[in-house]
């Protein structure tokens, strides 16, 4: 893995023109199985030549998407756990959701850098979701721009998240009840009127999806969704201005306006914390989080 790796940097130093063939480090992510949901990252190399976007990776994966089937293309970064060791060879290449390479350093945080791309397949929609490597992120952003130049998307939002006192939460001590739902998985649909939230908490581990402890979302003053690891929800809220917190050991959130007949996505990013994992939010693009949730069980909650 380590020789594979150098290949980022190597390419680091090359002009990308639109004809030219360059290959990058990537991780491809996909359905374990037909009959399971979960991600899982396949690592292999990623490769623009010939008019086709190609991804082979270790074993049988393999993927090839022409230009002319592409129909859209998303950048995307959140941010986790590192789980590897600051400064080795692998810390250059970012853990993907449901992987941890190497010890756990406590408490880093680290970045991840998503491609995600729509694209024809005969008369079927299709996407998939890529994740790259930190230095190689903006020379993919490069190549990309120059050969799907308009259908191309870096996601920016402007909410800033901070931390947030848990005394200043009204509803801090609800009791909720939540069922991991592995059969049922329901898909929000747009409501007249109220503004659609749709969360995520990608796990760090493929294993841990569905375990371990609550993470809340708060509007305002009340509960809105109920997550574990490896789990997605959605609510519906009046429109208006909201302190949107995202609450485990900790607290973590920012203020913004919600518009009916809108869809708003999110991520509940995890961390290591004292007793249970820790949290932050962060609002992503519609394309990550729904990729995302649909490798997710569904959160089945109530308050009790």
């Amino acid at each position: 893995m380590r020789k594979r790796l150098v290949l980022v940097s190597a390419l680091a130093l090359s002009s990308l023109c639109p004809g030219q063939t360059v290959t990058f480090v990537a991780r491809l992510h996909r359905h374990k199985s037909a009959q399971n949901r979960v991600l899982v990252g396949r690592l292999g190399e990623l490769t623009f030549a010939d008019h086709v976007l190609a991804f082979k990776g270790d074993g049988h994966e393999k993927l090839e998407i022409p230009y002319t089937s592409v129909s859209k293309v998303v950048f995307d970064t959140t941010t986790h756990m590192r789980g590897v060791t600051p400064g080795s060879v692998a810390a250059e290449f970012v853990p993907a959701v449901g992987f941890i390479a190497g010890p756990v350093a406590r408490a880093h945080h680290v970045q991840n850098y998503w491609l995600y791309v729509e694209y024809k397949d005969g008369n079927n929609d299709r996407d998939t979701l890529l994740e790259v490597g930190r230095d190689s992120f903006p020379k993919i952003i490069e190549k990309t721009s120059s050969v799907f130049a308009a259908k191309v998307v870096v996601a920016n939002y402007p909410e800033k998240g901070a931390e947030i006192e848990l005394s200043k939460l009204p509803d801090l001590n609800s009791k909720d009840a939540m069922r991991v739902d592995k059969v049922n998985h329901p898909r929000p649909q747009l409501k007249p009127g109220q503004a659609l939230l749709v969360v995520v908490c990608p796990p760090l581990r493929t294993r841990e999806a569905g375990r371990g402890n609550q993470f809340k979302l708060h509007a305002n003053d009340r509960v809105i969704a109920v997550n574990k690891p490896g789990t997605y929800s959605f609510a519906y809220l009046d429109p208006g201005k909201y302190r949107l917190v995202s609450q485990s050991e900790n607290a973590y959130g920012f203020e913004m306006d919600l518009e009916a007949g809108k869809a708003y996505y999110f991520l509940q990013n995890t961390f290591q914390g004292v007793f249970k994992a820790s949290t932050s939010l962060s609002r992503n693009s519609p394309e990550l989080v729904n990729y995302l949730a649909d490798g997710s069980y569904y959160s089945d909650w109530k308050p009790k």
